[in-house]
């Protein structure tokens, strides 16, 4: 995926990326072409594949710029399970419509990815634990958040009041 800073290709990948929501809402994920995807946004192929590898790429692309999970903690508290859960439960409020595109699209491995890689790159996120854990840690986090939002998006709506109790009781261990 093209990370620099021309002017040219970010615009590019920005009509990419509203292209391939705007498929993806009208005829699904799995029916998209690169092709189909070129003429919608308006560039050429071989543009496409400059500043993409694949249609995943892109929805990658999507998340990083305007849909990633950021478990950062307030300046003035320190980092927690309730910072954790409340963070989460916002995020997937303010995102619910993308969320629920992805999950009905058949992307939830790609948000799993993102979330996953959110976590392991916050310096807040069980700073204090064993370096070797925390990988497991982000690995089982990130598998339950998305099972949480398959769970949200599929009808089982709530308040984030709810959410966040919801997922301090399944992080804290109660269920089992």
């Amino acid at each position: 995926m093209y990370c620099g800073c021309n002017e040219v290709a970010q615009s590019s990948q920005a009509k990419i990326a509203r292209a391939l929501i705007s498929l993806m809402e009208r005829k699904g994920f799995s029916s998209v072409t690169i092709s189909e995807l070129c003429r919608e946004a308006g560039v050429s192929r071989p543009t496409f594949y400059s500043l993409f590898a694949s249609l995943e790429d892109v929805v990658r692309y999507i998340l990083q710029a305007s849909y990633c999970y950021k478990p950062e903690a307030e300046p003035t508290e320190e980092y927690s399970m309730a910072v954790f859960c409340r963070g989460y439960s916002r995020y997937i409020s303010e995102n619910r419509s993308f969320l629920t595109l992805l999950m009905r699209n058949g992307l939830l491995q790609v948000l799993y990815q993102s979330i996953e890689e959110s976590l392991t790159g916050c310096n807040c996120f069980l700073a204090s634990a064993d370096p070797g854990l925390r990988g497991y840690a982000a690995h089982f986090a990130a598998g339950g958040l998305v099972g949480f939002i398959q769970n949200y998006t599929d009808g089982d709506a709530c308040s984030e009041e709810a959410m966040i109790s919801i997922l301090q009781q399944l992080f804290s261990g109660k269920f089992f």
